[in-house]
């Protein structure tokens, strides 16, 4: 159970909207990492990755989507 909350869509937002100097609200890579971290294999990589690796990974996602 605690493993599905870690990892689940209210705490990956709430990550999110805390890099909002990095992901700027109403972005494109806002919107795009908010559609990506639906997939929960993409969630935990997000959140387990060291935070300051988080925005250069959503950038590299993007690129090759």
């Amino acid at each position: 159970m605690m493993f599905t909350f870690q990892y689940g869509n209210p705490q990956v937002v709430k990550v999110l909207d805390s890099m909002l100097e990095e992901v700027p609200e109403a972005s494109l890579l806002y919107f795009f990492s908010l559609r990506l971290l639906l997939k929960k294999d993409k969630r935990i990589i997000f959140l387990s990755i060291n935070p300051n690796m988080r925005v250069l990974w959503l950038k590299i996602e993007m690129e090759d989507s």
